[in-house]
């Protein structure tokens, strides 16, 4: 069962589509075409030269026209650009047309009407001896061009010919007449015409020669425009594969063509002021010959006192020859040459008939119909009522429809019969009682403007790409329960594009579990809808599309206004839905709802929605650097993360690849997405419409995004891999602290993660200590090179626990630390524990001999011993010391006593070399030295690595020097007689000798180790 009970959803047949809607007028039967015929407003002008104004009228205005057409103004043309109704126009004035038995009609249709059937149409008319040798002329000359490639052939060649001989011309610009003279040279367009390189593209079967040559010989097709045939700049854009074989005269003309628009468009201009001449040749008659035909048809028939009416529905059809027939038609009856009367209406572009018709047809028009409504006009016009036309004319069939017209009955209306009619026409809207269904006014004006390119109504278009389409395709999507299907979406999407694009109005249409039922729902409310958001259309529509309603969305009945009875002499008009008011959103909204409707977004809005997921992702994964930086996510150090904003993918080519790709199928990604860029231009959630929802949405979002980015940047999980992870934190951290990284001896665990990776500090002294500097370059740099590794070094190890403990970029090197799993792993403070089978044998060797090493340092005690001082007899501070013994160095000198050996600058520069707590740092690492054995393993690391080594080295160069002094004053004092100034001041020096001799005593316990100074003494 359907919603029409027993009978099909559908209510017509896929195969009266075509036959009911062809794409020409004329391919239809009469009954067919009266019963589809709409009236369409038309723009009446009385003067041709006037394009703005007029009067809106409908085709009977153009009935009139011809009835009371006076003889002297003979034209009447129907404009119009290609499509919108011209031909049609013309067929139903002849259908309606009552002429006088003296009128004689002739009716060229615009399609399947070669030369020879224009000539033999008017021919008929005319009668005897001169008629007959016309017939034969025609017929003759016709047929000896009627093949093609001949036609063609000689075509090309009148070309060239007429614009040699009569191409230049003296009137226009000097540039213009120079540049013609060189295009009808010889060596101008003649050279490229008889060219044999150039003769495939000058004779390309879509080109102008081949399409004329055709239009000659067998009549326009479905296919072909309008316009007049004729070359465009395009057509002289000239390139071939093999240019090297063209004549050099060809290549030349060629060349300057394709490099200037302005010459090609004079170049085609003149080729097109020769068709005419060139048609006459190739084809045996021209337009002379039709003037003369058409003459002597009038003259006959004025003798039988008879009038001339001539329908044509494509004038361009007489390029060629149309000069001869403007001609006839305007020529004037005299005395000496009686003419019957004429009238002719013909359909003809706009463009053409301004810019290719002479001055004469202008003064001798009658009345101008332009369908093209002047800006500002409203013609009224219901596409609804013309669509409903044809939908009821389907409905009915082409066989039904001839019947009722050739019994001169109404044309039937298939709707009276149907059992829903009440409710359908109610839902879906109706025109003169015609149905409107499978459309409503809403769906339909969105489908006709997505066929539309600047958004005017094109009869043809409305046809063949909106009404055939759907009821031939999309019988059986209805029938089966399908529609709208998704080819009906794709047809028509620019239409609708701007409907229902936000993501969030999508997710209330739908029914979890039936993603089919939810986009056909989607799509019901995108084209049949208010244009309001999410809704429930009438139930009807549901019904008949097999659409459940989202219960408690909204009030069903409120969604679709009903249309008012109208009284059966009035003329319906079913509103259109009024359009409601959009919000501003914001632009990158707006951008997601575009790109959620169309596919398109710019490259801008993809880079600002990636650095938006970017920073939202970022924040909640909180990785860490290893060295406790708080610029966690550049990739200015090695191991800081590198998630940068191209790895959030937007492009469906490179999705695959993505780290965190965004499809826009996944509707749960692109809420998120829409509300992070709502919450992006707001600054909070409190002000973003629906946000406390939202917000709930979205955070679930960015935990799965965020799970989804570690799942992707960390390396597979493995049952044992937190076994090795602790040995290797065990060694790496042993490692450090002989390195002497600081943080390794602290016992907080962001300190010790950072010592794992902290580089080893930079020293310069390590040339006085080659035991050090052994073992630090035994922990740095491992054994061997490429295959021949024999003992992996610090970062090797690094990168082994960076496999187990670090996001990554693909295979790339390790970009952040997974902090919680390292922590825990550091925090549980493991040693010893078993390596698991998964281990590498050299990463198990390389940590057993580091190990051994880091437990023979006891060798490294005494070279360390032998670099610091023992300072403890100073009794004091020692820059107090090395200023008393100056004053008494300089008091001796200034004696003259001063011992040789000793230079009062070197003791001072010395003394002053020594730092403020040098003192403090060298007693510091004496006595931890000299408790050695008491010392823990870790403790020994740290005093051998401790930054003693300067403060050591100053003080002991100053401390040897002090003691050398000392020891040769002492000397000087105790064996060398006084002289006469030194007897005057004794008194005073004693003092000075006792304060020498006191401190000579404080230091000469460190002086005897000096071997230098004792030598000296000996």
């Amino acid at each position: 069962m359907s919603w029409r009970g027993t009978l099909p959803a559908a209510c017509w047949s896929a195969r009266e589509a075509s036959a009911i809607i062809p794409v020409e007028a004329e391919s239809t039967s009469d009954g067919v075409f009266l019963a589809t015929h709409s009236t369409i407003p038309i723009t009446q002008r009385d003067q041709v030269d006037n394009a703005r104004g007029g009067a809106v009228v409908d085709e009977r205005a153009l009935l009139r026209a011809v009835q009371e057409q006076p003889a002297d103004q003979p034209i009447i043309p129907i404009l119009g650009k290609s499509g919108t109704g011209k031909s049609h126009l013309v067929r139903w004035l002849r259908a309606h047309l009552e002429t006088k038995e003296s009128t004689r009609l002739i009716f060229v249709p615009k399609h399947r009407m070669s030369l020879r059937g224009i000539l033999e149409l008017i021919l008929e008319h005319a009668s005897g001896e001169r008629a007959d040798e016309l017939r034969a002329k025609v017929a003759t000359a016709v047929d000896a061009a009627a093949d093609e490639k001949t036609a063609q052939l000689k075509l090309r060649n009148a070309l060239a010919v007429n614009i040699e001989t009569r191409g230049n011309r003296a009137d226009g610009s000097p540039e213009e007449i120079e540049l013609r003279a060189y295009l009808a040279s010889p060596g101008g367009l003649p050279a490229l015409f008889g060219d044999d390189v150039f003769r495939s593209r000058l004779l390309d079967q879509n080109g102008p020669i081949a399409r004329l040559v055709r239009e000659k010989l067998s009549g326009k097709g479905d296919e072909d425009k309008e316009d007049a045939f004729g070359f465009t700049a395009d057509d002289l854009n000239l390139s071939v594969d093999d240019v090297n074989r063209a004549g050099h005269a060809a290549r030349e003309v060629a060349g300057a063509l394709t490099s200037e628009l302005s010459f090609r468009e004079l170049a085609a201009r003149m080729i097109n002021e020769q068709l005419g001449p060139s048609v006459s040749e190739v084809f045996g008659v021209g337009g002379d010959d039709l003037k003369q035909i058409l003459t002597d048809v009038r003259v006959e028939m004025d003798q039988q006192g008879l009038e001339l009416l001539v329908l044509i529905e494509d004038f361009s059809i007489f390029q060629g020859i149309q000069g001869g027939l403007i001609d006839a038609i305007t020529l004037i009856s005299t005395e000496a040459q009686r003419l019957c009367p004429m009238r002719v209406v013909m359909a003809v572009t706009t463009g053409y008939f301004i810019n290719q018709m002479p001055e004469t047809v202008y003064t001798r028009t009658y009345r101008v119909f332009d369908l093209d409504l002047p800006d500002g006009i409203d013609g009224s016009f219901q596409p609804s009522g013309f669509a409903s036309r044809y939908l009821n004319a389907v409905r009915v069939g082409a066989a039904e429809l001839e019947t009722a017209h050739a019994r001169g009955d109404e044309v039937p209306n298939a709707c009276e019969q149907c059992p829903v009619n009440a409710q359908c026409h109610s839902s879906f809207g109706q025109v003169d009682g015609y149905g409107l269904f499978p459309f409503n006014p809403a769906a339909l004006d969105r489908a006709i403007k997505s066929q539309s390119a600047d958004g005017s109504f094109v009869a043809r278009d409305v046809l063949t790409r909106v009404l055939r389409p759907v009821l031939h395709r999309d019988e059986a999507e209805i029938n089966n329960g399908r529609f709208p299907s998704d080819g009906f979406a794709n047809d028509f999407r620019t239409g609708a594009s701007d409907r229902l694009a936000n993501i969030e109005d999508q997710f209330k249409l739908r029914s979890p579990g039936d993603e089919e039922l939810s986009e056909r729902r989607i799509r019901l409310v995108r084209f049949w809808g208010s244009g309001a958001g999410a809704e429930n259309l009438a139930p009807t529509i549901h019904e008949a599309f097999e659409i459940t309603p989202v219960a408690g969305l909204n009030d069903p009945e409120k969604a679709i206004v009903e249309p008012s009875p109208v009284p059966p002499t009035e003329r319906p008009r079913t509103p259109t839905p009024t359009p409601q008011p959009v919000a501003a959103d914001p632009p990158l909204v707006k951008a997601v709802d575009g790109w959620l409707a169309t596919g398109n977004i710019l490259q801008g809005e993809i880079n600002d929605l990636r650095n938006i997921v970017f920073q939202a992702v970022r924040q909640r994964l909180a990785f860490e650097d290893g060295y406790g930086g708080d610029s966690l996510w550049s990739n200015d150090k090695a191991l800081a993360p590198g998630f940068e904003a191209k790895m959030v993918e937007f492009n469906q080519a490179k999705i695959a690849g993505a780290v965190l790709p965004m499809d826009r199928s996944n509707p749960d990604d692109m809420r998120a997405l829409r509300a992070l860029a709502w919450a992006n231009y707001k600054n909070n959630w409190a002000e973003v419409p629906d946000g406390e929802r939202l917000q709930r949405l979205t955070e679930t979002a960015i935990d799965r995004w965020a799970t989804r980015v570690g799942a992707a940047l960390l390396p597979p999980r493995h049952p044992n891999e937190n076994t090795e992870l602790a040995r290797l934190v065990e060694v790496l951290l042993s490692m450090a602290r002989a390195l002497g990284v600081p943080d390794a001896f602290k016992s907080d665990t962001a300190s010790r993660i950072r010592a794992l990776f902290a580089p080893v500090p930079a020293r310069t002294d390590l040339e006085l200590r080659p035991g050090l500097r052994s073992l630090h370059g035994f922990l740095v740099d491992g054994a061997g090179s490429g295959n021949s590794v024999t003992r992996v070094g610090r970062s090797h190890l690094q990168q082994r626990l960076l496999r187990h403990a670090s996001y990554s970029q693909g295979s790339g090197k390790p970009l952040a630390l997974d902090l919680s799993k390292l922590a825990k792993v550091v925090r549980s403070g493991a040693i010893g524990a078993p390596w698991p089978d998964s281990t590498p044998d050299l990463i198990k060797t390389s940590v057993a001999t580091i190990e051994a090493r880091l437990a023979s340092i006891d060798s490294l005690h005494a070279e360390a011993s032998n670099l610091v001082p023992d300072l403890s007899d100073l009794g004091g501070d020692l820059a107090d010391v090395a200023g008393e013994l100056l004053v008494l160095v300089n008091e001796r000198a200034s004696a003259g006593a001063l011992p040789g050996g000793i230079n009062p600058g070197d003791l001072q520069a010395a003394a002053k070399s020594v730092k403020p707590g040098d003192q403090r740092k060298v007693e510091a690492a004496f006595a931890e030295l000299s408790r050695w054995d008491q010392l823990s393993h870790d403790e020994k690391l740290q005093v051998l690595n401790g930054d003693w080594d300067e403060p050591a080295r100053r003080a002991g160069a100053w401390l040897r020097m002090a003691t050398q002094t000392v020891r040769l004053l002492e000397h000087s004092l105790g064996n060398g007689s006084p002289s006469d100034v030194q007897r005057e001041y004794a008194e005073a020096r004693d003092q000075l000798v006792a304060d020498l001799i006191a401190t000579a005593d404080s230091i000469s316990s460190p002086a005897t180790e000096d071997p230098s100074g004792a030598e000296e003494l000996a």
